[in-house]
C-alpha cells in the first residue's frame, strides 16, 4: 500500500472527527479555536530555484492558487494555499530540472464551527517536497 493510499485510508477511518477538535459548545455559545486551513509547502532551499510550477486540481481545490510564503536568494521555498470546496486536491510541484516532479494527493473536509476546508488529517501540512537526493520518493 502506497503512502497515498494509507492515507485515504486513515482518513476514512478517522471521518472529519479530527477537525471538531477545535469547536466546544457553553452555555448557549459555540466557541471555535480555528486554526488557519492554509495548507503549506515546503520546498527545499537546493531545489526551489527549479520550482518551473505548482499547480492544484481535484475536487477540492479546482480555483485555488499556490503563491510564494517564503522566498530565499534561489527561489521560493514555501508555497501556501487554501481548498475551495470538499474532496481531493492533487498538488504537483513541476521542476525544470531532474530529479521527478512532485504530486500529493490530499484530502479536505470542513468542520463544524470553522470557515474554510481543512486538510484531513491535521497533519497533512505541511507538505514537505523531498530534497534532491529523495526525491524518487514523490507518491
Amino acid at each position: 500500500m502506497t503512502a497515498t493510499q494509507a492515507a485515504h485510508v486513515a482518513f476514512a477511518a478517522a471521518g472529519i472527527a479530527t477537525g471538531f477538535a477545535g469547536c466546544g459548545t457553553s452555555d448557549a455559545q459555540t466557541e471555535c479555536d480555528c486554526a488557519s486551513p492554509t495548507v503549506l509547502v515546503d520546498v527545499p532551499p537546493d531545489r526551489a530555484g527549479d520550482v518551473a510550477s505548482v499547480t492544484l486540481s481535484g475536487r477540492a481545490c479546482p480555483t485555488a492558487v499556490a503563491t510564494c510564503a517564503a522566498s530565499a536568494a534561489s527561489g521560493c521555498t514555501e508555497y501556501a494555499f487554501e481548498a475551495t470546496g470538499d474532496g481531493e486536491c492533487d498538488l504537483d510541484v513541476e521542476f525544470t530540472t531532474a530529479p521527478a516532479d512532485f504530486t500529493e494527493a490530499l484530502d479536505f473536509a470542513q468542520v463544524r464551527c470553522c470557515p474554510g476546508y481543512y486538510v484531513q488529517p491535521a497533519t497533512g501540512s505541511p507538505v514537505s517536497v523531498p530534497d534532491a537526493t529523495d526525491a524518487g520518493a514523490s507518491e
